[in-house]
């Protein structure tokens, strides 16, 4: 099988950003190679010197996209002995990594099922050793005494699909900035983690979510539902306004105060 990406990396880069907008468009059912072809500029004869097929293509995009995850992920952290820093970093790493993804890592999660079953293999192995990770700093942090939680591979399962979910909902022009953004589900994590409040959240939080975009889409409250499978997460956050109003981007934003945050997880099998 012809490897992507051994031709140019601009080739390929015009290539992944074709693709990917063809399959929130189409889907990968509704797509195929002469349609990517035509949106290339290309003969669809010559797109194959790049791609054998459209299995091929989107098995490519997930174990590049899902290497480059864990890849930065392993960066972010690798000098950092404290499980507490360690959940800070994460949290922002993973938020803002799929705020700048975002119409990737949605196409990407809804196209799963797409997968052939070797494929899917093979990227659920990339996907769990990424799992098993961050199960490590939760249980980590549970040695230590700063996380308290029943059941760390539950807890880990929850605090991903939290932070995945924001590349299907986050629109740049909402009210608040990606780092208020980060702040807002670290509170939540070290929420559901039994963790004390993360409010005096470290400068080398806020420069590891500094790279991506202003804001989301909302109005005063956040809520949002999870679906695992065989659990449901909600999850309820209430703003209370400053002065009775709430600040929009563009204006000068007091701080805001939230209630404690409700999580809560219905479990009907074991996820493990």
């Amino acid at each position: 099988m012809r490897k992507p990406g051994s031709s140019g990396p601009e080739t390929m880069r015009s290539l992944r950003t074709a693709a990917i907008q063809l399959l929130a468009e189409r889907s990968y059912e509704g797509m195929n190679l002469r349609l990517l072809a035509s949106k290339l500029r290309m003969h669809a004869g010559s797109l194959y010197n790049h791609i054998e097929s459209k299995q091929q293509l989107l098995f490519w995009l997930m174990k590049d996209s899902t290497e480059k995850l864990l890849r930065e992920f392993e960066e972010t952290i690798a000098e950092i002995a404290d499980p507490r820093e360690q959940m800070l970093r994460f949290v922002a790493f993973h938020t803002s990594f799929h705020i700048a993804n975002r119409k990737e890592a949605s196409v990407l999660l809804t196209e799963m099922r797409s997968l052939t079953p070797q494929n899917y293999r093979a990227i659920k192995q990339l996907q769990r050793t990424y799992t098993d990770e961050v199960q490590t700093i939760v249980e980590r942090g549970m040695a230590a005494g700063v996380f308290h939680v029943h059941d760390s591979r539950i807890a880990t399962f929850v605090l991903l699909q939290m932070l995945t979910s924001v590349a299907r909902w986050y629109a740049p022009k909402g009210r608040l900035s990606v780092d208020e953004l980060v702040a807002v589900y670290t509170d939540l994590a070290f929420s559901m983690l039994g963790a004390a409040t993360s409010a005096d959240r470290t400068k080398s939080q806020q420069e590891t979510a500094a790279a991506a975009i202003d804001g989301f889409g909302n109005d005063g409250s956040i809520t949002h539902s999870v679906d695992l499978g065989s659990h449901l997460l909600h999850i309820s956050v209430a703003p209370h306004p400053a002065n009775g109003k709430l600040a929009t981007n563009g204006t000068a934003k007091a701080k805001r105060p939230y209630a404690a945050p409700q999580v809560i997880a219905e479990p009907e099998s074991d996820l493990s």
